[in-house]
């Protein structure tokens, strides 16, 4: 693996979903973001609680889990303005960005974490009620109780509509296979501060860069048949000199929010 470049975190999440959501008038609320470099191809038949976050016109934003018929978990970042969020709709049953076939609905709600703060980006976590349930089956969350799914070493997967290059815009979800690795591991994503109880690091496999990118932000990182994790920031130019992928842990922020754990 290359050697990494080290610069500065917040200068580099600022510009993850900055393009996308400029044309959506959502710039201010937002600044990190990311999708899935690498990997592979995949459906939504084989994650069916995968949730495309789009505009009304049909340009993506983000990702999300559905977690209840009426309920999708994200990224605080991506609805970090409630009012513009509103806005938005999620859209389910959708592999292709181009197709048409799912389901679509409005928000009719937003919840951000109580302590979501976006220049950390500690707590990006939030909840967008829907404004009617979909057909699909939701993921469980993981709670106080799957610490096991969290040991370091052990695999899990993410998921998303992200670019899979600098200048390659996603055409349908993928998903990648990670390693869960030490904080410092995605520095300079983390920092000597952040906590392995709100925040997992996710690194690429032996042979791999796989990673994030941009347009990934609020997607599912999943393991034991569990969402562990929310895609926060990482991997911003889809290259391989830093294949690293930071979510939120849900362990840490599913109470808040409300959301039933297993």
């Amino acid at each position: 693996m290359p050697m990494r470049n080290r610069f500065d975190r917040r200068a580099a999440t600022a510009v993850l979903t900055a393009g996308v959501l400029a044309a959506a008038g959502l710039a201010a609320a937002v600044t990190p973001a990311a999708a899935v470099h690498g990997g592979r191809n995949t459906t939504v038949k084989a994650h069916p609680y995968a949730m495309l976050i789009e505009t009304s016109d049909g340009r993506q934003v983000c990702g999300g889990t559905l977690v209840a018929p009426a309920k999708v978990l994200t990224a605080a970042h991506c609805v970090a303005d409630a009012d513009a969020a509103l806005a938005l709709r999620v859209v389910g049953g959708r592999t292709s960005l181009a197709g048409t076939e799912g389901t679509v609905r409005g928000i009719a709600s937003v919840r951000l974490h109580p302590k979501f703060e976006q220049a950390r980006l500690t707590y990006d976590a939030a909840v967008l009620e829907l404004s009617a349930p979909m057909r699909y089956a939701p993921l469980p969350v993981a709670g106080s109780r799957d610490s096991a799914l969290y040991t370091l070493g052990k695999k899990a997967k993410a998921v998303g509509w992200g670019r899979t290059a600098r200048d390659t815009p996603a055409t349908r979800l993928k998903s990648a296979v990670l390693v869960l690795a030490p904080l410092k591991t995605c520095e300079p994503f983390t920092e000597p501060t952040d906590s392995r109880a709100l925040k997992v690091c996710g690194a690429p496999t032996a042979g791999t860069y796989d990673s994030i990118c941009r347009g990934d932000s609020g997607g599912p990182l999943v393991a034991g048949g569990k969402v562990i994790g929310i895609v926060s920031t990482g991997n911003k130019y889809c290259d391989n000199d830093h294949p690293d992928s930071v979510f939120t842990r849900t362990s840490a922020v599913a109470g808040a929010l409300g959301l039933p754990v297993s």
